[in-house]
């Protein structure tokens, strides 16, 4: 529940008894605007009193001034010379707050066009002030409805004010005056957008309370007919007084002590209204502007979506890299050829199946897989390709994670035997198998001899450098160096690590055997982690660089939300006019509209995580590589909470400087 006043019973502190002086006390008062270099002056030296219970009225063609004195009497403006005491106290030295609880608790507006909120509910609009007096939900609904049955707006409570009648209207205005037990009900042209029967009926009914509750009414009006009504008249032109009936002895005749001393003057300042009152009147807002609301979503769900998916695509991308080098196994060494001992074919003849077997006793080696590679032309029917042929052993095929989409492996049966088969990589077997035939058993020709195919790989796709893994035949090691390649000669030896942590003790122990094998360093040997590194540090690059397209597009999302919520401000600026006139604190206003900005983006951020999240499940069911994990959602909500906060503060705090004088007079 939300607080309630914070200093209920603080009384102004005056010289002499508050039922002895006016209510209200306006001496030598000047009110003057500029324009450019030019002064006008609206009010000029203007002093009036209004004593309690008074029907008062302040008549005065256009421009003689009478709207502005009622925007001073009412507090939505202040002198620019002279003092205004309300109940013997200087206006002009109370804080903003405390002139916010005048307008709260002491002053009801009635206004000549209603200013009712559209949106809401005649009941509703009755209660708005009451919500800024802390009054609880349920006794505030009560007190509005007994007010519209007193004002003869029974059955009319939940009709909307385009459902209602000009007079309706302002009966509805003038029980939201009266909600929080106000003092004084300044009615500006009640009767001016009336009928003349509606426009009577709005007059009984202010001089009903008048003399009935003891409430003062200060009529502003040009036309005399409605002038009659008041007990004493007061006429102005050009900014001055220029002639006052004088008090009436009404007080005297017609009022008790008892009555009066209910009107002591009592000044009451509240805290400003909590943060479940400012969510609830910011999902009312939100949902009475609901087309516009979705648009301001929008920008808001496309950039997390934007980031969540961005993100977990350049994740899935590194991942899935790192799984194909994990899958040769970070736990590899790499032995190449290197030097000066070069064959008249162009081999690098320093690596050979002697040392491979050297290798093979180091401690901590667990696999050898030696190779030999070179190019060739296979041929099938009447199909030809050129591609990889790659000598190997069966170890190869395990080390690089590699698996048959039917047939067998080469084993070591074929090694002992020189046998002439071979296994075939996907892209290989679609050249020369075009029509769709099963490849194994059937013969290929390499160098003019027959190959028997025994297996077909699945597919590998592209390597981290581009190349196409599946553009290769594999054939035992003992045939390619006898049959092919007429050497023993090694492309490169891979070493299996029987655990990572002795990949530094292994690559220094193979580096020193080959030394001592071969007198000279002719080889190089390169172990894996450091190609992981290479490939995470590109990878988290174009991670980054992904996030940051992600993140501009949530900036512009965030750009939106304060775009959409400044022209809230300028479509609303009535509403919020009307509020801080009926006791709104600016520290209400800008808080509502912050909650609304928030929210937004709360409920933008959810739905873009939840769309970027179906987006990553539809790429995958498209084989994209993607990464789930709660960073990218959680890294984007919070961005989007902190892009709502950040760009609906600058429209909150211009909501809540509004002047409530202009923005109550624009149509």
């Amino acid at each position: 529940m939300d607080s309630k006043a914070s200093n209920p019973s603080q009384h102004f502190q005056n010289t002499e008894d508050q039922s002895e002086q006016p209510l209200l006390a306006l001496d030598a008062v000047c009110r003057a605007f500029h324009s450019g270099s030019n002064e006008v002056r609206a009010m000029n030296n203007v002093s009036l009193s209004v004593q309690r219970g008074e029907l008062i009225a302040i008549m005065g063609q256009s421009g003689s001034g009478k709207s502005t004195l009622m925007n001073i009497l009412g507090c939505l403006d202040t002198p620019t010379s002279g003092t205004y005491k309300v109940a013997g106290h200087d206006v002009s030295k109370l804080s903003t707050d405390e002139l916010s609880s005048l307008r709260l608790k002491t002053f009801g507006f009635v206004f000549q066009r209603y200013q009712l909120l559209n949106n809401q509910t005649a009941a509703e609009n009755v209660a708005m002030p009451s919500v800024y007096s802390h009054m609880p939900k349920a006794q505030r609904q009560t007190r509005s409805q007994e007010l519209l049955h007193q004002l003869g707006l029974e059955g009319r409570e939940h009709h909307k004010p385009s459902e209602l009648s000009g007079g309706q209207q302002q009966r509805v205005s003038i029980a939201r005056a009266l909600i929080n037990g106000a003092d004084v009900i300044l009615a500006d042209e009640p009767t001016g957008a009336l009928d003349s029967v509606s426009g009577q009926q709005v007059l009984a009914l202010l001089k009903q309370l008048n003399r009935d509750n003891g409430t003062t009414v200060v009529l502003i009006t040009h036309d005399p007919e409605v002038a009659r009504h008041a007990d004493r008249i007061v006429h102005m032109k050009d900014g001055e007084i220029i002639s006052d009936s004088g008090h009436s002895n009404k007080n005297d005749n017609n009022q008790s002590e008892t009555t009066l001393s209910q009107h002591s003057f009592k000044l009451e300042t509240f805290d400003r209204i909590g943060i479940f009152t400012s969510l609830y009147l910011a999902v009312t807002s939100l949902r009475a502007n609901l087309f516009r609301t979705l648009l301001t979503l929008l920008g808001i769900i496309i950039g997390v979506a934007a980031v969540v998916s961005m993100m977990a695509i350049g994740d899935g991308g590194k991942q899935q890299v790192l799984d194909r080098i994990s899958a040769m196994g970070t736990n590899l060494l790499q032995v190449s050829p290197g030097g000066r001992n070069i064959r008249s074919s162009g081999d690098i003849a320093t690596l050979s199946m002697a040392d491979a077997e050297a290798i093979a006793a180091v401690h901590g080696v667990d696999l050898i897989a030696p190779e030999r590679e070179s190019r060739s032309t296979f041929r099938q029917g009447a199909y030809d390709y050129s591609g990889r042929i790659r000598g190997v052993t069966p170890p190869y095929f395990p080390m690089r994670d590699w698996h048959l989409s039917q047939g067998v492996f080469i084993d070591e049966a074929d090694i002992q035997s020189f046998a002439s088969v071979m296994v075939m990589g996907s892209t290989v077997a679609e050249a020369l198998f075009p029509d769709g035939d099963n490849p194994i058993g059937k013969q290929v020709l390499m160098n003019s001899t027959p190959y028997q195919i025994i297996g077909v790989l699945k597919p590998k796709g592209a390597s981290a450098g581009g190349r196409d893994m599946d553009d290769e035949v594999y054939v035992p090691m003992s045939t390619a160096q006898l049959k092919f390649f007429g050497s023993e000669y090694l492309s490169i030896i891979t070493v299996k690590v029987t655990d990572t942590s002795l990949l530094g003790q292994v690559e220094a122990q193979i580096t020193q055997l080959l030394k001592e094998r071969h007198g000279v360093e002719d080889f190089r040997v390169r172990n894996t982690a450091s190609l992981v590194e290479a490939v995470t540090e590109t990878q988290d690059t174009l991670t980054v660089l992904l996030g940051a397209v992600a993140a501009i597009s949530l900036l512009v999302g965030g750009i939106g939300v304060m775009n959409i919520m400044l022209v809230n401000v300028s479509e609303r600026r009535r509403e919020i006019g009307l509020r801080i006139a009926t006791g709104a604190k600016p520290s209400d206003i800008l808080r509502q509209f912050a909650i609304e900005a928030l929210l937004v983006c709360i409920i933008g951020g959810a739905m873009g995580v939840a769309l970027g999240l179906i987006v990553l499940l539809g790429l995958k069911a498209l084989n994209v590589a993607v990464a789930f994990s709660l960073t990218p959602p959680v890294l984007a909500f919070s961005t989007s909470l902190l892009v709502g906060w950040i760009f609906g503060y600058a429209p909150a705090r211009k909501a809540a400087s509004l002047n409530p004088i202009t923005a109550l007079s624009e149509e």
